[in-house]
């Protein structure tokens, strides 16, 4: 008996042990660190953007790269944090040098052919083209101007129209997008040298040509990124941009039949 009592003070005692039918003898310090792991799991859970890395900035090449060769994907990361700045000196930087393609053109006989293009007389048109000519530089530089309070005027417009057809962006999200959506012009300014070297006597047909596939262009990168901007629909997305096209020409074609009426009513009936 003795003997037994001491084999049975030496066996260790082993406490906070679950071994039952279910539990394959788990000891209680692998149970107890289970929910940890659990509450962590579900922190997790509830908090995604915790696990996701942080967005790095764009680069002014990958904006410039992903704009014209991948805007959906672009146009996605543009709206989750958009560039303001990066795009207004990119639109400067492409501004400054499209106004110094535009002075190199007028220098070497861009719009020569602009009159004989429209039809008019042969003298007439060597006068219309050389004025036109001398005007160009001024004329560049206002157009630069005009592009700058148009990106401002137009950008907060499509923004309102867009929340007007249940849109969720932001207005400074539209004015980059909009911004970026001109970079196809960096492809219309290499053209107009070649075009003026080359081409000189169809300068006008070719830039002409070459100015509607960009324009073209531009709706396109336009149309993604405000339906990306915004949330809506690619068919609203073409509603919003061009709302303000169609009024504007309905209002011309109303004001030309109102002025003319006007004039046809001083005009005597012996005529």
């Amino acid at each position: 008996m003795t003997e037994y009592k001491e084999n049975n003070r030496e066996q260790p005692e082993v406490t906070g042990s679950h071994e039952g039918p279910n539990s394959g003898g788990v000891p209680a310090v692998e149970i107890e660190a289970q929910p940890a792991a659990d509450q962590e799991g579900n922190s997790e859970a509830e908090n995604p953007s915790a696990a996701e890395p942080e967005q790095h900035p764009l680069r002014v090449y990958d904006i410039i790269y992903g704009i014209l060769f991948e805007p959906v994907k672009t146009m996605k990361m543009i709206v989750q944090k958009p560039p303001v700045g990066t795009t207004v000196i990119i639109i400067i930087l492409l501004s400054l040098v499209e106004l110094l393609t535009e002075l190199y053109t007028s220098t070497r006989g861009g719009p020569s052919n602009l009159g004989l293009d429209l039809g008019m007389p042969f003298r007439q048109a060597m006068d219309f083209s050389q004025a036109l000519r001398a005007a160009a530089p001024v004329l560049a530089v206002l157009g630069v101007l005009f592009y700058f309070i148009k990106w401002f005027f137009y950008s907060a417009l499509l923004h309102l129209l867009a929340e007007f057809f249940g849109g969720q962006g932001k207005a400074k999200t539209v004015f980059t997008v909009y911004g970026l959506a001109s970079l196809p012009t960096v492809f219309f300014i290499p053209l107009n040298v070649l075009a003026i070297l080359l081409f000189p006597s169809s300068f006008t047909a070719v830039t002409t040509i070459a100015g509607l596939g960009v324009f073209i262009w531009g709706v396109i990168l336009l149309t993604i990124g405000l339906r990306e901007a915004h949330q809506i629909s690619t068919g609203r997305t073409l509603v919003v941009i061009f709302t303000p096209v169609v009024a504007a020409l309905v209002l011309v074609v109303i004001g030309v039949v109102g002025l003319m009426s006007v004039i046809s009513s001083f005009i005597p009936t012996t005529w």
